[in-house]
C-alpha cells in the first residue's frame, strides 16, 4: 500500500484546484484537514493610491493526512512554491479552522505595514482595511457579470409587495435597506440595497415620493483573538419626502397631504431617527445626513461612546459594502452563477492574475493530482465539450431574454408616449380653461372698476349737497391694504357729521385678537370710540388694559387684511418716519361672524378716515375752528 501511494505521489504533478476573489475566507472554503495543498494570497492593505499588495505563500500542511503521504508530499514542496513565485511571507498551516483574517493580521503584521504611512496601524485596522477592499472586489465581479440582474428590485422584475419591501429594509439584516412608495395609492416604486446613491437614482423629478433608507455602522464581527471584542452594530432610519422639482402645483398639494399616512406606514416597521424633505439631490447629501445622524445620537445620548465614533462616511460606506456583497452572493446563488464556475482553468493564467496587482483573483489553491490516462484524457474533453455545448445554450437562454427585455421596454417607451400624449391633451385643456378665467376675472375687475367709477360719482354729488365724502370710508383709502379693499357693495356711510362726534362707542363688543406677532388668541371686550381702538380682559370697567390711536402726527393705523371674520391692522409711519416703537405693530380681531366682522371694518374705516380729516382740517363745517380734542379726540 505504501508503495502504490508512492508511485501516485511521484507520478502526481501539481494542478489548479480552485482560485477566487473572496479572499482569505473563500480560500477556507477548499481546504480540508487531510489535504496538503499550496496557495498564494494577495493581500491587499490601505486605500485609494496608497493601496499596497503584499504576496503570501501558504503551505497548507493538513494534519489528518497519512505521515508518509504527507511527509512525500512535502518534499515535493519547493517544487510547488517555485511555480507559485517569489512572495513577501510564507506561512504554514496544519488545520483549517487557523487560517482566519485574526490569525493572519497578526502573523504578517511586520511585512504587511512596511511601507505602510500608518507605521502604528493595529491588527483589527488591517483587518477592517481588508474586509473592505475585498468586498468591493466581489462587487465589482459580482456587478460585471452579465448572468446576474439588476440590484434593484424594479430592474429584477421581482414581483414583491409593499409590506414585504418595508419589512425587509425594517430589518437590520434584510435584503433592501432602502424603499420608495408612490404617493397615490402607496405602491412600491422601487426598492434596492445600493444604498442612498442608488435610491437617489430612482428620485423621479416629476412625483412626490415617500421613502425610508437604513444606515447602517460598524459590523458585528467578533475575533477568535483573546482581548477583541465585537464591534457595536448601529443601525439608524431616516424618513424622505421627495417634492419632485417639476411637480405642479395642484399635484403637488394633493400629493404632499399624504405625508403623515406614510409616515404611519413606515413607522410601522421601524423607529424613524429624523425626516428629510427634499425639493433638489443636493437636499440629500450623504455626508450632511450622517453629520446629522451623529448630532442626534449625541443629543439622546441613546448609544454608547464607542457607537457614536462609528457614525461617519467611512463606517457606512464600509457597512454597505459588505451587505452589497451578501446580496450580490445571494442573487448569485439564485440565477445559478456560482462564482467558482467562471474562474479560469489554466493554472499559469490564475498565478499570473493573483500576482498582478489589483488582478481579477487574488488567490489561487494547488495540489497534487495523479496525471491522466490517455481514456481520461478523452473524458475530460468530453466533459469539457459537454460544458462548452451548456455554456452556449446558456448565453443563447440570455441572448432571447435580453431580446425580450428590449422589446420589453420599446413596448414601455411607446405606452409611455401615447400616456404622455394623453397628459399633454389635458394639460392643454385645462389651460383653456384657465385662460377663459382670467377672461372671466378681467370682465369682473372692469365691471368694479365701472362700479367704482359710478360711487366715486355719486359721491361726489353728495360733496356739492353739503357731507364732505371724506366722512366715507373709500375703496381707494390709503388706510386699505389691496387685500382689504372693499367691494362697492360694503363702503359704509357715517352716522355723523364732522363737528358732531358723538362720545357713544361707535362699536363695542367681545371679539378674540392677536396682539403683536404671537400666535395665540385671545378674548377680549373690544370697544371702538374717540378715534381709539381700547380692550379689557372681561367688561369695559375702568381704565383699559390696551389702548391705540388709530392717527395721530407721526404714525396711523391701516387695515391691511379683511379674510372671513379677521382683521388685520399693522401700524405704520408717516413720511418715513421710524420713531415711533409702535411702528410694525400688528392687531388681528376675530369676529363671531363675518356680517359682524364688516361692521367692525366700516366702523374702522370711518373712525380712521374722520380722525385723518380732523387733523389736516380741524374745523367744522359751519366755519368755526378749534382744536380736534373740542370732537371728544383725545390729541396732541
Amino acid at each position: 500500500m505504501a508503495g502504490r501511494r508512492g508511485g501516485s505521489v511521484s507520478s502526481a504533478e501539481a494542478s489548479l484546484l480552485a482560485a477566487g476573489t473572496g479572499g482569505v475566507e473563500e480560500l477556507c472554503e477548499h481546504l480540508a484537514d487531510d489535504t496538503v495543498a499550496w496557495a498564494l494570497l494577495r493581500w491587499e492593505v490601505g486605500s485609494g493610491t496608497f493601496v499596497r499588495s503584499k504576496l503570501v505563500a501558504i503551505h497548507f500542511n493538513g494534519e489528518e493526512v497519512p505521515a508518509v503521504r504527507r511527509g512525500r508530499l512535502n518534499a515535493r514542496s519547493g517544487e510547488v512554491l517555485a511555480m507559485l513565485g517569489k512572495a513577501h511571507a510564507t506561512l504554514e498551516v496544519k488545520r483549517k479552522e487557523d487560517l482566519h483574517l485574526d490569525f493572519m493580521c497578526e502573523r504578517l503584521m511586520k511585512v504587511l505595514t512596511a511601507d505602510v504611512m500608518e507605521k502604528s496601524m493595529s491588527a483589527e485596522a488591517l483587518r477592517k482595511d481588508y474586509e473592505a477592499l475585498i468586498a468591493e472586489r466581489k462587487l465589482r465581479k459580482a456587478t460585471s457579470q452579465k448572468s446576474v440582474g439588476p440590484r434593484t428590485a424594479k430592474e429584477n422584475q421581482k414581483q414583491i409587495s409593499v409590506d414585504r419591501a418595508l419589512a425587509a429594509v425594517g430589518d437590520a439584516t434584510g435584503p433592501y435597506n432602502w424603499v420608495l412608495l408612490e404617493p397615490e395609492k402607496f405602491e412600491l416604486h422601487n426598492a434596492g440595497y445600493g444604498g442612498l446613491l442608488e435610491m437617489k437614482v430612482w428620485l423621479a423629478e416629476d412625483l412626490v415620493l415617500f421613502g425610508v433608507i437604513r444606515f447602517t455602522f460598524g459590523r458585528e464581527t467578533a475575533s477568535s483573538v483573546e482581548g477583541m471584542t465585537a464591534s457595536p452594530k448601529v443601525v439608524k432610519y431616516i424618513f424622505v419626502h421627495w417634492v419632485g422639482p417639476n411637480v405642479s402645483a395642484v399635484r403637488r398639494g394633493k400629493w404632499n397631504a399624504k405625508q403623515q399616512q406614510a409616515d404611519a406606514q413606515v413607522r410601522a416597521i421601524c423607529s424613524i431617527t429624523f425626516r428629510r424633505e427634499a425639493h433638489s439631490l443636493d437636499d440629500l447629501d450623504l455626508a450632511d445626513l450622517i453629520s446629522e445622524l451623529w448630532r442626534l445620537a449625541v443629543v439622546d445620548g441613546a448609544i454608547t461612546d464607542a457607537g457614536k465614533s462609528q457614525i461617519s462616511v467611512e463606517e457606512y460606506m464600509a457597512s454597505l459594502a459588505l451587505e452589497q456583497q451578501k446580496q450580490l452572493e445571494a442573487e448569485l446563488e439564485e440565477f445559478g452563477s456560482d462564482s467558482a464556475s467562471r474562474m479560469c482553468t489554466d493554472l499559469h493564467t490564475c498565478v499570473d492574475s493573483v500576482r498582478e496587482a489589483g488582478g481579477e483573483m487574488n488567490w489561487v489553491l494547488l495540489g497534487m493530482q495523479k496525471r491522466e490516462a490517455p481514456a481520461q484524457a478523452a473524458g475530460a474533453k468530453e466533459a469539457a465539450a459537454n460544458a462548452k455545448k451548456a455554456e452556449e445554450e446558456r448565453l443563447a437562454t440570455e441572448a432571447a431574454a435580453e431580446a425580450k427585455k428590449v422589446e420589453d421596454e420599446r413596448c414601455a417607451r411607446e405606452a409611455a408616449a401615447n400616456t404622455k400624449k394623453v397628459e399633454e391633451e389635458r394639460l392643454a385643456k385645462e389651460a383653456a380653461a384657465e385662460a377663459k378665467k382670467v377672461e372671466e376675472e378681467g370682465r369682473a375687475k372692469e365691471a368694479a372698476a365701472n362700479t367704482k367709477k359710478a360711487e366715486e360719482e355719486r359721491l361726489a354729488k353728495e360733496v356739492v349737497q353739503g357731507e364732505p365724502a371724506s366722512s366715507r370710508p373709500r375703496a381707494d383709502s390709503p388706510f386699505l391694504t389691496e387685500e382689504a379693499r372693499p367691494s362697492e357693495s360694503v363702503i359704509s356711510t357715517r352716522s355723523s357729521r364732522p363737528g358732531q362726534a358723538s362720545t357713544e362707542p361707535r362699536m363695542s363688543g367681545p371679539l378674540k385678537l392677536k396682539s403683536g406677532w404671537g400666535w395665540w388668541w385671545a378674548k377680549r371686550h373690544v370697544k371702538l370710540t374717540g378715534g381709539k381702538l381700547q380692550w379689557w380682559r372681561k367688561a369695559a370697567e375702568g381704565l383699559p388694559d390696551v389702548e391705540y390711536r388709530l392717527s395721530d402726527g407721526l404714525t396711523r393705523w391701516v387695515l391691511a387684511r379683511h379674510e372671513g371674520t379677521d382683521l388685520e391692522m399693522r401700524c405704520e409711519s408717516r413720511d418715513n418716519h421710524h420713531g415711533s416703537k409702535a411702528v410694525g405693530e400688528r392687531v388681528i380681531l376675530r369676529a363671531p361672524s363675518e356680517a359682524e366682522a364688516q361692521k367692525w371694518k366700516d366702523a374702522l374705516m370711518e373712525q380712521m378716515e374722520y380722525v385723518e380729516m380732523l387733523l389736516a382740517w380741524p374745523m367744522h363745517l359751519d366755519g368755526r375752528q378749534g382744536d380736534i380734542r373740542n370732537y371728544g379726540i383725545e390729541y396732541p
